[in-house]
């Protein structure tokens, strides 16, 4: 009887010390479990109320902690919400200054401004096409003085390739300088030094002249020299016997057929010189871009090997397919490349630009509260006064997303913080409606 009796204590003693040990983790140091908000608990609003910053519907009269994640909850004093509210009953929220600071509450004014849809999008390389191809041939017969690029090299419109030499070339700049000089000489001349006997006047003499140096230009286009080229030894008057080719576009030497010191005869090919590679690109888009999406716009691509480069092309097509596994559509795409970078079923990304929507409004996407039938915005009233207002939200651009309605420039609407604005207006807006008579 007696060991019965003992074992009953300390079965007593143990349920005790169990039930300390919870009341001891569920309220630490004496504090309340924080309440949660209810339909009978409205009186919770009529003064300073603690909430969660991180659970807004943990709310509590009293300080303390959140029995969701610990955090100490922070003080709330609607001053005005059960006075003020909206034509559709939403409440404006009031907080003191010091608490508008404790939660990192931040402000952004709704500005006018330009926005462009980007809508980026994985594709890949279905079709390249050659593109461009030339074949530089010898103007004149002599021989190479020096190459400027390799086979393979790739160059940007008008930089070198080659340089040649000729005894040719060099006469016939010296006949150009000295046309030049004597047609000078014939301007500066006076009328009474002619002599009598010459029969041509002095206007059809200018003329002949200037037939002459006509012809010595055309002369040296069919050496091999620019326009450039013709004016700038007409201005230096410096005649020489080496002439260099330049690249006729963005392009590479791809069969290079002479050396250095070799001797060329006139119309000899010296190398073919391939330009920018044509690549048709199948690319994948949401369903919910495709009205965004127009043939002729302008895109960017790049590829992954050389990602720092980026690549200037259009739109040729929009929705030409449709997944069905995945639901996204089929946008066909174009740019030009390098030809060596190149390869088919190559992976490419795209950034595709719609038409820009110039003069609308705009908030920073943080701004925005999305939710499954609306969305809205925190406007900042002042003086610690919040107003959540419903907004019908337009393109996403970057960080900027446009508003069609609801905001008008120059409001102020809350970037951060904004979640547990709203929470409490939400609350206060039940309180109401359960306790309107």
């Amino acid at each position: 009887m007696q060991q019965r009796f003992v074992l009953w204590w300390a079965i007593a003693l143990i349920v005790a010390f169990a039930g300390g040990f919870v009341a001891n983790w569920y309220f630490p140091s004496g504090h309340r479990a924080p309440a949660i908000a209810s339909a009978g608990s409205g009186h919770m609003h009529a003064a300073t109320t603690y909430v969660c910053p991180m659970h807004p519907q943990v709310v509590s009269d009293k300080p303390g902690v959140c029995p969701i994640c610990g955090m100490a909850l922070v003080p709330v004093k609607p001053a005005e919400a059960q006075t003020t509210a909206d034509a559709v009953g939403e409440p404006t929220v009031q907080i003191e200054p010091e608490v508008v600071n404790n939660l990192g509450v931040k402000i952004a004014p709704v500005i006018r401004t330009t926005l462009v849809r980007r809508i980026e999008t994985p594709g890949f390389v279905q079709q390249i096409d050659a593109g461009r191809h030339a074949r530089v041939q010898a103007p004149f017969e002599g021989k190479v003085a020096m190459l400027h690029a390799k086979p393979g090299q790739w160059l940007e419109q008008g930089k070198p390739l080659l340089m040649l030499e000729s005894e040719a070339l060099l006469v016939a700049e010296r006949q150009h300088v000295a046309l030049l000089k004597a047609d000078a000489s014939a301007k500066t001349e006076p009328d009474d030094a002619m002599s009598p006997h010459d029969a041509m006047s002095p206007d059809g003499a200018a003329a002949a002249h200037e037939t002459a140096l006509e012809k010595s230009r055309a002369s040296l286009s069919r050496l091999g020299l620019s326009d450039d080229a013709i004016r700038r030894l007409e201005q230096t008057r410096a005649p020489s016997a080496q002439l260099t080719l330049y690249a006729p576009y963005p392009g590479m030497i791809a069969n290079l057929q002479v050396a250095a010191g070799d001797s060329v005869k006139s119309g000899a090919m010296l190398c073919e010189f391939a330009g920018l590679a044509h690549a048709s690109v199948l690319a994948n888009a949401f369903q919910r871009d495709a009205a965004w999406i127009q043939s002729g716009q302008p895109v960017e691509v790049r590829l992954p090997h050389v990602s720092s480069q980026v690549w200037s092309g259009l739109v040729n097509q929009a929705a030409v397919s449709i997944d069905p596994n995945s639901q996204n559509i089929g946008v066909r795409l174009s740019f030009d490349a390098p030809p060596y970078l190149l390869k088919s079923a190559m992976y490419v990304v795209a950034t595709i630009y719609g038409d820009p929507h110039r003069g609308v409004l705009a908030v920073p996407q943080d701004a925005l509260i999305r939710t499954e039938s609306e969305d809205r915005v925190i406007v900042a009233l002042g003086e610690g006064r919040f107003k959540p207002v419903r907004v019908r939200a337009g393109i996403e651009t970057g960080d900027q997303v446009e508003i069609l309605s609801g905001l008008k420039e120059g409001d102020k609407v809350v970037v951060a913080a904004q979640f547990l604005i709203d929470s409490e207006s939400n609350l206060q807006a039940s309180f109401r409606r359960m306790t309107a008579p």
